[in-house]
């Protein structure tokens, strides 16, 4: 079997940023082959072309959209430690 990423919410993430990006770039793609092309928008030509072109998009900027999930992630985590350390502070000078 393939080797699977982990089922956490970073991949689960990951996952969504490059699907929104493959989605986004899909739509866009096929506006511009229904605008300057003699395909309609129910063609199967600008169906999978616009998805070709979105997922190979999404592919192609899949690095840096990982490392953007990353880096916000990382941040929340600090973030949320650093207030549990302060209310955990707080906490105890309230009970001394």
């Amino acid at each position: 079997m393939t080797d699977m990423p982990a089922f956490t919410a970073r991949n689960v993430s990951k996952f969504i940023v490059t699907s929104i990006i493959a989605l986004k770039t899909a739509d866009a793609a096929e506006n511009v082959i229904t605008d300057h092309t003699r395909f309609e928008e129910d063609d199967l030509v600008a169906s999978l072309g616009s998805k070709l072109i979105g997922w190979c998009v999404a592919d192609t900027v899949k690095p840096y959209s990982d490392k953007m999930v990353d880096k916000t992630a990382d941040f929340v985590a600090t973030k949320r430690a650093n207030r549990k350390a302060k209310k955990a502070a707080k906490k105890s000078e309230t009970t001394e």
